[in-house]
């Protein structure tokens, strides 16, 4: 006979419940360094850091950490919950997602009730699957608008309606022969489908989101190598997310987070999120300046193979400002300049890479 696993509590795991609201900072802390270590390793410079520096950057840490953070908690991990907390243990489909409660010898139910992850996988997330997929590949037409509503938004709400209805149609036929009246059996439907729909109408806004921010993935190929990465981290996410939840929440919460690293690497391997966070502030490639230096920076160019008495650099992307140099790019060359020998510094513009 088997009983409900009850999970135990560590010290670690009582400061965290203890203390959430600083696990969670902590949690988006660590997405920002992330991005913006992977930043530094993509430009290859290692700046000295200095406290006023690290605070700043802290700053935009913790600010692009919970933008993206939230993102993926919306992708990766809200829509499981959604199916373990409405879906998956509800009575009309026990015979669908779930292994029958056992009974012990007097009648009384032993165990509660086990999601099975095959039916979770086929029942739910195929068609889940199927239905991101096409919103991911609809992020093409972003760029085309319709007056007064974007194309892709209205691509987006025909798959959710196509959605809605599909499922509604499915959970329709797998409830059928359910001991529940016929009116509340179609309102629970009803309810179903929604809540389905809804998990992937949050996708899409994450979807969309991420695809806004690393500035649109220009390139085709990287494009559909990404669609297909992002869909199966979110496919794979969603399932485990449903099946443990219920009953192990943490280990839940963990595979979202495992999955939210693997697919933020991929993210930037292909589509330079980083590059494209950090350009929002001024740095990196594709934001051009002018700078002029005074005579002790005259002198310095020169000595980098400068001609004598420059006094002006033009189209110069500043790849960082931690520290005391400025880390900056001039056509093929990458070199630091003191800022002390800056006298000012003009923005030209964004150009597109």
């Amino acid at each position: 006979m088997q009983t409900q696993p009850q999970p135990q509590s560590s010290e670690l795991e009582k400061l965290f419940q203890a203390n959430t609201s600083l696990a969670i900072w902590l949690i988006f802390l660590a997405i920002g360094g992330g991005l913006l270590a992977r930043y530094y390793i993509r430009i290859g410079y290692l700046p000295e850091m200095e406290w006023n520096a690290a605070l700043v950057y802290l700053f935009v840490c913790s600010v692009w950490g919970s933008v993206i953070g939230l993102v993926l908690t919306i992708s990766l991990y809200l829509p499981g919950v959604i199916w373990s907390e409405l879906i998956v243990f509800e009575t009309p489909l026990d015979d669908r997602l779930t292994y029958p409660a056992e009974d012990d010898a007097s009648g009384k139910q032993s165990m509660s009730k086990e999601p099975c992850i095959r039916s979770i996988m086929g029942y739910l997330g195929f068609p889940f699957a199927l239905f991101l997929l096409a919103s991911h590949l609809c992020l093409r037409f972003s760029k085309s608008d319709i007056k007064p509503i974007g194309l892709y938004s209205a691509f987006a709400a025909l798959i959710l309606v196509r959605t809605y209805f599909y499922m509604r149609g499915e959970f329709r036929r797998w409830s059928r022969g359910a001991k529940v009246e016929k009116k509340t059996l179609s309102r629970q439907i009803f309810r179903y489908s929604i809540w389905f729909t809804i998990s992937v109408l949050l996708n899409q806004i994450a979807m969309y989101v991420i695809f806004l921010l690393a500035d649109r993935t220009s390139r085709l190929g990287n494009f559909l190598l990404l669609t297909g990465i992002c869909t199966a981290g979110v496919w794979i996410s969603t399932n485990v997310v449903a099946v443990r939840h219920r009953y192990y929440p943490r280990q839940a919460l963990v595979a979202a987070l495992v999955m939210a690293v693997v697919l933020l690497i991929w993210v930037d391997r292909f589509s330079d999120l980083s590059m494209k966070l950090m350009s929002r502030y001024g740095v990196g490639e594709g934001q051009e300046f002018r700078l002029v230096v005074n005579d002790n920076g005259s002198k310095v160019l020169e000595d980098l193979g400068f001609a004598k008495g420059t006094r002006n650099l033009e189209k110069v992307n500043i790849l960082s400002k931690m520290g005391d140099h400025y880390f900056v790019k001039l056509g093929d060359h990458s070199f630091t300049i003191p800022k002390a020998d800056v006298e000012s510094i003009h923005r030209y513009g964004t150009t597109t890479r």
